[in-house]
This record gives structure tokens, sequence and C-alpha cells, in this order.
């Protein structure tokens, strides 16, 4: 008798445990931002099993998942098996942006980063102090701010940002404050 279970899981780290037949199944997967996912099975059994995922591979982990409909089948010598049914999320690996820079020239953190800009190669970015006016921009190719518009050093102050991840889709963006600290 063939049992399948439709499981849709959209949360980042999910356990499912399933007694069917004459053995049970933990099942237990893995999405997290900016790295391929994984899933892995447990199995409690008296008898020999055997586990074969959607992709070909039959071990009780697999690693490098690409988001998309996966489902793994252990099945025991009695012909008994299980099903499980997931999906891997796409959760996107948004920039983070450091909130204060000191651009005082001693070598220590002189210019504002912003990480896992990369995976956005047509961002576009721009920062404006407190009165609106914009101080800085960039597009397509991020390099560090050093604190300066137009040449000259910007005084010690809190300015806003807001980074566009696609010139083309102004629905997609972060904002937020950065400080300079001279």
């Amino acid at each position: 008798m063939i049992r399948y279970y439709y499981i849709c899981i959209f949360v980042l780290i999910n356990i499912i445990k399933i007694s069917a037949q004459d053995f049970s199944v933990n099942f237990s997967k893995s999405e997290k931002a900016c790295e391929p996912g994984s899933a892995k099975v447990d199995v409690v059994s008296a008898h020999p099993v055997q586990i074969l995922w959607s992709n070909g591979l039959n071990s009780s982990n697999i690693n490098q998942l690409e988001a998309g409909d996966y489902n793994v089948t252990v099945s025991d010598e009695f012909e008994h098996d299980t099903t499980i049914f997931f999906s891997i999320e796409t959760i996107t690996c948004e920039p983070v942006a450091q909130n204060h820079f000191t651009p005082n020239d001693d070598g220590f953190n002189d210019t504002w980063s912003i990480s896992r800009l990369e995976n956005f190669p047509e961002f576009e970015l721009y920062v404006y102090n407190r009165w609106g006016q914009l101080v800085h921009r960039q597009a397509n190719q991020y390099i560090p701010w050093d604190g300066r518009s137009l040449t000259l050093p910007l005084p010690d102050a809190t300015y806003y940002y807001i980074l566009y991840f696609s010139k083309n889709d102004k629905n997609k963006f972060i904002k937020g404050d950065i400080s300079i600290i001279r």
C-alpha cells in the first residue's frame, strides 16, 4: 500500500515526523538567505530501507538544492513506502548596509560598506542629507563611499539612503540612515 503525504513548508527550518507501516521518518529541511537549501531524512526501522530523492540521490541528506519542488521516497523490503513532497523557496539575499563609518583616514572603518551588493549588478544608490539634498549617488558598480560629496568631506551627521535593487524596478529597495563620525 502506497501512502503519499504532501507537505508545503514555508519556514526556514522545519522538522516533520511521519510514522507509516513498519518505520518512522523524521524529515527536515533548511533554507537560508544566500545559501542553497538542504534536506535530511532519519529513518527508524527494524528492516533495511531505501531512500530515494527526486534528484536521484540515495543518501539520508542532500545539499546544494536550488529553489524548486522535490520529493523523497523511503521504502522497505516489504514494498511499504512513504513519499514526502517539499519545496525549497527562494529567499532573497538582500544587501546589508553599515549604519555608520568614520572617514578620518586612520585606516579603520574609513568607508561605508554595503555587503551582498554583488547580487544586484543593476543597483542604484542615493544618499541624502537631512534637508533632502543629494550628496552621493552610485549605480551598477559599488565603490565604498568615503563620505565626500563633490570631493569635499561631509560633516559629521546622519544621512539617509535608498538602495534600489534594480534601476528598472523601483518596487524593490531598502532604505535607512548612515552616520558619519569623524
